[in-house]
């Protein structure tokens, strides 16, 4: 293996009342100007406030209205930079504005602050971009992790419990994706940097062993589910790509995603389920999962997600073809009759 290099957010602030500090952040990075990307309803909520609160701070910002995490957005948002002559960018809401603004200031070389208002999955701390492309399939790219991450938890307390509870399905992947990473390293001598899964895995356990305090969604709950995510976002920057936070249990999804688009599942809740399974074939304790994911609402079978059960069949069959990545699905996937096996085993199907 060779040189281990790597790059972390150089600014973080996790707590109450975080969302405070952000003209700070943004002055730390020796920027006046600020563009915040953004979408309506967390505009409508906070978009004021904080335009208000960098101004008297002496940083002008402006906000720029996203609907969709698509390259269509970026260029738009990149005019918009350059027009103002903002000197970093702000993606502030969920992971279609976080994205966006990632990859608009990836592009144009520009600082880049992170300020999730929901925790949903990893990517808010990430070095990953996930966006759709004009044909609306979805592409994932490696730029770089977020200069600063700002986590207000008296701002999560806010979000909805749903995406809280699919943040929680995200992370306890971690536990399938480092399994399967070990795998790829033993058999096909993939190079995978062992601090990158001790991260990974370490992010899953602060989620697992702490689930009645994170599904009472108290302030510790919280903060305990953003400083996971934190950890699993630079598991993927030390590990130089996504493979320490993402393996059979996020083909899963995507092959959910294929087979099923008109689904109204969220991407944690199809990684939560596919991580039950997934462990299972693991042999590993998929029930500790499941439960997890039931105490904090989560769903855990295909009712749950609202995917009729040979839809998730269907998935478990095609998983293995969306990407030349080894996994406990093998080269070869699952047969109809294993994949029907598996969910009805693990009770994902009835």
């Amino acid at each position: 293996m060779g040189r281990l290099e790597f790059r972390l957010p150089s600014y973080t602030v996790v707590g109450a009342g975080a969302l405070g500090e952000l003209p700070e952040v943004i002055s730390a990075l020796g920027c006046r100007e600020a563009l915040i990307v953004t979408d309506q309803t967390v505009r409508r909520l906070y978009g004021e406030r904080v335009v208000r609160g960098l101004a008297e701070a002496g940083v002008n910002a402006r906000l720029y209205v996203i609907s969709a995490s698509n390259m269509d957005n970026v260029e738009a948002a990149r005019r918009v930079r350059a027009e103002q002559g903002a000197c970093a960018i702000v993606g502030m809401g969920g992971g279609r504005s976080i994205d966006v603004g990632k990859y608009a200031a990836y592009l144009e070389g520009r600082p880049f602050v992170s300020v999730p208002t929901a925790i949903s999955h990893d990517g808010f701390a990430s070095p990953i971009v996930s966006l759709k492309d004009r044909e609306m399939n979805p592409v994932s790219l490696f730029t770089r992790p977020p200069d600063a991450v700002v986590v207000d938890t008296e701002v999560l307390a806010g979000a909805p419990r749903r995406l809280l509870a699919s943040g929680v399905g995200d992370l306890v992947g971690k536990v399938t994706s480092v399994a399967d990473a070990r795998l790829a390293r033993l058999f096909k001598a993939e190079e995978v940097p062992a601090l990158a899964l001790e991260m990974a895995e370490s992010a899953a356990e602060i989620v697992l062993g702490n689930i009645g305090e994170i599904a009472a969604w108290s302030e510790r709950g919280l903060r305990l589910l953003a400083e996971a995510g934190l950890l699993a976002g630079s598991a993927m920057s030390v590990a130089g790509s996504s493979r320490p936070c993402s393996g059979s249990e996020h083909l899963f999804s995507h092959a959910v995603d294929k087979v099923y688009p008109e689904r109204r599942s969220l991407h944690g809740e199809q990684v939560g389920v596919g991580t039950i399974m997934m462990a299972y074939l693991h042999r590993m304790d998929w029930e500790r999962i499941r439960e997890a994911l039931r105490a904090v609402g989560a769903p855990t079978n295909a009712a749950g997600l609202g995917v009729p059960e040979e839809k998730i069949v269907e998935a478990l069959t095609v998983a293995h073809t969306l990407r030349k990545r080894f996994t406990v699905l093998g080269e070869g996937g699952l047969t109809r009759e294993a994949a029907e096996r598996l969910a009805r085993a693990t009770g994902v199907i009835g």
